[in-house]
């Protein structure tokens, strides 16, 4: 049997990242036969990012894939549309973000039209007070689609519309993917848990933080934020240094983390994102919301103060104010919360053995299917 796991060419991200922690244990845990099959890539260019060099995962172009009955392909859901390539080989869809499943297969008519209405309708206040900037500002714009990406992901869901391509097996990256795809009628048999752990160099870095060197410092994922997120941190730059944690790199995303005390995370989480767990791994309190792949306790068992119910930013009624106050009370008080933490640090520490548990009920089921 010979896996083949589907991947962008020099791509660092959440997902890619994934599939190739899923290909190195397969390899050297499972001694199976895998590859990471590229798609995207250029002629006489290496398509393996530097990130990804130590996990020696021998790659094929995916036109290279042998389609033959005996082999595995692992897709992304967001590229589903390449199985239609394949007729012999056992087909597995592997669910890292529901929500961009979604996006990227049920396409949104009249988009630009229907995201105005849906700024009129939910953020009329925000239209008058930051209308220069979501006109001028690329980063402020992103706020207000992420806001109405869910919406629409939350729509579609509720409506029962989405349909799940044929496939001999699904990996789920979280409880929110497994809910999904039970509540889509795919039988509970054919889906695999799998947890897969941050990256070595944070679970390194996560046994050398000192608490007492920390400083009140706030980082905050703004690539995926609600504009809630956005006027939360505008309150907080008053009193605290801020960092924004959007495209700056895995050496500086450990370099912020830590000496930061808080981790604001409030926005579209279409699945087990990583930022909170490094956060968390590197000494932070996290104040996240209640969305997507932050949903279930199971996949982020957060003291439940930090996390704000605010599934839809526009439908959120809390108070800022409130909010600020207890950011200041915890960073005030942050050695004493921070125990609060202790039992969701030990389980994302413990990931990388409970990684190689569920990578082995999926070879289990894969010599079955």
């Amino acid at each position: 049997m010979k896996i083949y796991i589907i991947a962008p060419a020099k791509a660092y991200t959440g997902g890619p990242t994934a599939l190739f922690q899923l290909c190195h244990i397969l390899r050297k845990v499972f001694e199976v036969d895998s590859y990471i099959a590229f798609y995207n890539t250029k002629p006489n260019e290496d398509p393996i990012h530097e990130n990804y060099k130590h996990f020696q995962c021998p790659w094929v172009r995916i036109d290279e894939v042998y389609d033959d009955k005996n082999n595995v392909i692992i897709v992304p859901e967001g590229l589903t549309s390449l199985l239609s390539k394949f007729n012999k080989i056992k087909k597995v869809i592997c669910w890292l973000a529901v929500d961009n499943h979604i996006i990227s297969n049920y396409k949104i008519k009249n988009k630009r039209l229907k995201q105005v209405w849906f700024m009129l309708k939910n953020y009329p206040y925000d239209l008058f007070r930051f209308n220069f900037e979501i006109i001028k500002s690329n980063f402020i714009r992103r706020l207000y689609w992420n806001s109405f990406y869910s919406s629409y992901v939350a729509e579609l869901i509720k409506r029962g519309n989405i349909e799940i391509p044929k496939a001999d097996l699904h990996i789920a990256q979280s409880n929110y993917a497994r809910n999904f795809l039970e509540n889509n009628n795919v039988d509970k048999s054919d889906i695999v848990l799998i947890r897969e752990p941050i990256e070595e160099e944070f679970l390194n870095m996560a046994k050398k933080v000192n608490p007492e060197e920390k400083r009140n410092i706030i980082t905050w994922n703004s690539r995926k934020s609600y504009p809630i997120a956005f006027k939360l941190v505008n309150l907080l730059r008053r009193k605290f240094k801020i960092i924004e944690l959007y495209d700056i790199g895995r050496e500086n995303m450990i370099r912020a983390l830590s000496i930061s005390k808080i981790f604001i995370d409030i926005g579209f989480h279409p699945g087990r994102d990583r930022p909170v767990r490094e956060a968390i791994a590197l000494g932070n309190l996290a104040l996240i919301n209640d969305h997507g792949g932050y949903y279930f306790e199971e996949d982020l068992p957060i003291p439940t103060e930090f996390k704000i119910e605010c599934y839809l930013d526009y439908l959120f009624k809390g108070n800022y104010e409130s909010i600020y106050k207890n950011i200041i009370f915890w960073i005030n008080n942050y050695e004493e919360y921070l125990k609060k933490f202790d039992k969701v640090r030990k389980y994302i520490l413990s990931e990388p053995q409970l990684f190689i548990e569920d990578v082995k009920k999926l070879v289990s089921k894969l010599h079955q299917v």
